[in-house]
């Protein structure tokens, strides 16, 4: 069956799925951010307990501990949530993307289990990498779940001549926020708790140091030691966070101005003129934000911050050219089934 009550709470609990993966990624932000990753070297149990049945004496003794244990409760949480929703929207609905969706999540959440305890068990930055970018996808497909269950997705309203436009545009500068995330993984995974570049806009005190150059990159190591009392670096994360700072700029100001070309026309529809005002004025929060995070040296929760912010930016765009695609493809029109009218059907 597919009736209004039962598709509002399919909708319903799939937007509390979306939160609590946004809830997950801050926690694993932190984790990471400060260094927590390994503080509980066994999986799946927790210093050889049971891990929902660790002492809470022993959880709260040392801060490390209970970042990366509260990682992974909620992460068993976000779990359950993802089973529940599934097991909902294939008893409610009957259309093929929320059932193919809501399976996708299933697998995805699975998977992003056993790459975690995998990444602790294997001590693998990769592996944490690949965990962090998994992350990202699950959110997606959780945002999508949501949206394909809305309102929205069965009455999109009306579209013009450039909703698919609009929609390629802003999927390709997501697609550039999804690699941004990758990098911001890769600095954060390979590199942890130090900055490779701790000043901006400059690079250790000049615009183009040879980083490249042996000699250069270790009177780098010194600075970092000295002056800092910072472990060395090395010249790929150098070249990294030079990328994704600049990379980080560009895609600012491309979603600014793609932003202000999508709302060129008068028949642009209200709900994506508030929707890319909204993703235009996130990516100006997270290049600010980024900015923030190498001033203050890397700031835990400045750095957490960051990473949230940018699944809300990946997210938000991404549902944004969905929705733009389901409004130059809408649905065959179908009226819901009122109960006075079919209690009159019956009576006839």
């Amino acid at each position: 069956m597919n009736n209004r009550p039962a598709a509002m709470t399919a909708y319903r609990a799939a937007c509390f799925l979306v939160g609590s993966i946004l809830v997950l990624i801050t926690l694993g932000g932190q984790v990471t951010s400060k260094v927590a990753g390994m503080a509980v070297p066994d999986w799946p149990a927790t210093f050889g307990h049971n891990m929902f049945l660790f002492p809470w004496s022993q959880m709260t003794a040392s801060t490390m501990v209970f970042l990366e244990h509260s990682h992974r409760l909620v992460a068993s949480g976000v779990g359950l949530i993802t089973l529940a929703v599934a097991a909902l929207v294939w008893l409610t609905q009957t259309e093929r993307w929320a059932r193919r969706l809501a399976l996708a999540a299933v697998l995805l959440v699975i998977a992003q289990g056993v790459l975690g305890g995998q990444r602790v068990i294997q001590v693998s930055w990769v592996l944490g990498l690949m965990h962090g970018c998994l992350a990202q996808l699950f959110l997606l497909v959780a945002g999508s779940l949501a949206l394909v269950l809305s309102r929205f997705w069965r009455n999109p309203g009306r579209s013009d001549d450039d909703s698919m436009s609009r929609a390629r545009v802003i999927w390709v500068l997501s697609g550039v926020a999804f690699l941004q995330t990758i990098l911001g993984a890769v600095m954060r995974h390979e590199g942890p708790g130090f900055l490779a570049i701790p000043d901006f806009p400059k690079i250790y005190g000049s615009w183009w140091p040879a980083f490249w150059d042996s000699a250069v990159l270790h009177r780098i190591n010194q600075i970092r030691a000295t002056e800092l009392q910072w472990p060395a670096t090395s010249s790929s994360l150098i070249f990294c966070q030079i990328l994704h700072r600049s990379l980080g700029l560009i895609l600012a100001l491309g979603m600014v101005v793609g932003s202000l070309w999508s709302v060129r026309s008068v028949a642009t529809p209200l709900w994506w003129r508030r929707g890319v005002t909204g993703w235009a004025t996130l990516a100006l929060l997270q290049m600010m934000l980024g900015i923030s995070v190498i001033w203050t040296g890397r700031l835990p929760e400045l750095a957490t911050l960051h990473v949230l912010l940018g699944a809300g930016l990946l997210l938000t765009g991404w549902l944004l050219g969905l929705a733009s695609w389901r409004s130059a493809y809408p649905p065959p029109h179908r009226e819901w089934p009122v109960l006075g009218s079919m209690k009159k059907a019956e009576v006839r």
